[in-house]
């Protein structure tokens, strides 16, 4: 049996959109469907196949190997071109190899062996071909490759694929891309007609053309996640963008689940093994991970991604909740410069509800010049000023139920005194930390770290590195100015993969130490569904990668992997992407009912 009736094609419908111009009646006529393998019938979990020499040069231990590795086949094309050849093989390459710490056997085998534990079924394509030729349609694969037929037969074997003929290039010395030779070769050997043959594949030259020049029926296969492809990305966007091949409804780099695949996944993983090593370094007893940057790195933690981590807490804390906790009726005016900081624009109403402090009567407010509704401007802060001196009481009010929450809260945490506490926080200068020092020491002393994922070239930084013990992944101290100003610079974009679905803290209640928090004030409100699909997007990452890394005995480390969040801020990468400059509110602290403040707001002020 090699037809199958037209009702029986209706599930390839899915299948089949992706072929230009395909009408169904091309797979029930055709005698022989050929498929391409790379790209067609199977995919890579890379963005550039070549990005394949990277892993090899790690896993061979060869400098510059990806380089080496090109030159080789250059030359060895040369060598076949001199020799009267059609096609390279693995084995010509690696004669041609300009090293000679590997012999040529063992690194075309490692080559081999990597490429087959790379590829996987494209499985919108793999389906429709396994599913002709369960139908009993005469499929084969065809391919420009310079491995022989035997890989794609156990590439196949794999995922339970047999007695599919294949016809390689570097095998039967005649290729799709030059002058379409290789169809000859199917249609003589399967003793058809060219025209009974049909073939599907992504390259439009061989593919397509040089097929449709023999006589072959041949469509062009427009990939669904062409978006993923890409040319010259760190290693770890690469696999990142590869892997999105793998999984449906995330291959639209524009939507929040696909960018924290890509994006917030490796950082967060990247962060999250480089934070381990510290803890190790400084016989850390408890890591607390600050909200709402750290939520994805502890539900890591809590799954095993990272194996064996110390005692660790997402901890419900933040420079508003902590530095409230410090204030007090003898430092109260020292703060008022942070109780009016982000203020321009705002109702001063809005300045007590960003710290829980309800408003008092309009008349109040009117006494000092004020209006509850009125935006400030810069002229009016020395009046605002004076109001929340004479609210101070109420304020203050606020600031000792914060201060007994947390001392609650940390009771409940199971912190003691003489611990060894990391805190865990993006970055930028600091503030966190130094308010987490000023607020616990009123009532436990415990040793304090400060883990980041960057500190900024900041006075405030340089400040507090004199009494604070600030450790950063990136810093002065590791890294050229030129990238931690990068980073800084695009920090707004940085801190949505380092956030979490909930609303920002800024306070706990006094006597059960429950976390208080503030939802923000914008015209929209589309935060917590983004974020929440940005980290399932970089937790499945992570699951994703971990299993790839056991597959290929690869470890990316914790640099290589944080260079897929460089690159998104290099350049402000990251404006290419709607979704993440036209997500509104993201801080809470300077929102207003006023307005809607959109990510690219945040770095145009």
């Amino acid at each position: 049996m090699n037809t199958i009736s037209g009702p029986e094609f209706n599930r390839y419908d899915a299948a089949i959109k992706y072929f230009e111009d395909m009408p169904v009646d091309a797979l029930r006529n055709a005698k022989v469907i050929s498929f391409d393998f790379f790209d067609t019938l199977f995919t890579r979990p890379l963005a550039d196949p070549e990005d394949a020499f990277d892993i090899l040069g790690k896993q061979l231990a060869i400098d510059n190997f990806r380089k080496k590795r090109q030159l080789a086949q250059i030359e060895a094309f040369r060598h076949m071109s001199a020799s009267g050849k059609k096609e390279i093989n693995i084995e010509g390459i690696y004669a041609a190899f300009a090293d000679n710490s590997r012999t040529a056997e063992e690194m075309a085998n490692a080559e081999y062996q990597l490429e087959l534990k790379l590829v996987e079924p494209n499985t919108i394509i793999f389906d429709l071909f396994r599913s002709l030729k369960d139908a009993g349609k005469t499929v084969v694969v065809t391919s420009d490759m310079y491995l022989p037929a035997r890989f794609f037969e156990q590439a196949l074997e794999k995922f339970g694929v047999t007695g599919v003929a294949v016809f390689s290039s570097s095998d039967e010395n005649a290729t799709k891309r030059d002058s379409g030779e290789i169809f000859d070769v199917i249609a003589q050997k399967l003793q058809v007609a060219p025209g009974d043959i049909l073939h599907l594949g992504d390259n439009e030259i061989s593919d397509v053309i040089r097929p449709r020049e023999k006589g072959v029926k041949a469509y062009l296969y427009r990939s669904h996640y062409l978006g993923t492809i890409c040319q010259g990305l760190p290693l770890s966007l690469s696999i990142a963008q590869g892997m999105l091949k793998s999984h449906d409804d995330y291959h639209d780099l524009q939507a929040f689940k696909s960018l924290g695949f890509a994006y917030g996944g490796a950082a967060s993983l990247g962060f999250l093994k480089w934070i381990k090593n510290q803890t190790v370094l400084h016989q850390i007893d408890h890591v607390l991970f600050l909200s709402r940057d750290g939520y994805v790195m502890q539900k890591m933690v809590e799954r095993g991604d990272v194996g064996d981590f110390p005692r660790s807490t997402y901890f419900y804390g933040s420079r508003i909740a902590l530095t409230l906790a410090t204030i007090n009726d003898q430092n109260f005016v020292h703060y008022i410069p942070f109780l009016l900081s982000g203020a321009e624009g705002l109702q001063p109403c809005e300045i007590l509800e960003r710290i829980g402090v309800a408003a008092p009567a309009p008349e109040v407010m009117a006494s000092f010049g004020l209006s509850a509704e009125t935006p400030l401007t810069a002229g009016l802060f020395s009046k605002m000023a004076n109001f929340l001196y004479a609210w101070r009481w109420q304020i203050l009010l606020v600031c000792r139920r914060n201060r007994r929450g947390l001392f609650m809260y940390l009771q409940q945490l199971g912190i003691k005194s003489g611990e060894r506490i990391a805190l865990v926080d993006v970055g930028w200068s600091g503030t966190t930390q130094e308010a987490f020092v000023h607020a616990v020491k009123q009532f436990m002393d415990i040793d304090i770290h400060g883990y980041y994922f960057c500190l900024a070239n900041t006075a405030e930084k340089n400040r507090r590195k004199a009494f604070l013990q600030m450790h950063a992944m990136y810093s002065t101290e590791n890294a050229d100015n030129s990238i931690i100003d990068m980073i800084y610079e695009n920090r707004v974009a940085v801190e949505l993969f380092f956030s979490a679905p909930h609303d920002s803290i800024i306070g706990y209640e006094a006597f059960t130490g429950k976390p208080v928090g503030d939802r923000g004030r914008g015209l929209k409100n589309d935060l917590t569904h983004s974020i929440s699909d940005i980290c399932a997007g970089a937790m499945l990452f992570v699951k994703s990668y971990n299993e790839l890394c056991k597959r290929l005995s690869l470890e990316l480390t914790p640099h290589e992997l944080t260079m897929s969040m460089l690159s998104l801020v290099s350049n402000k990468k990251w404006q290419d992407y709607s979704a993440i400059t036209n997500i509104s509110n993201f801080d809470a602290w300077g929102s207003s009912r006023l307005k809607s403040l959109c990510a690219k707001d945040y770095l145009n002020s």
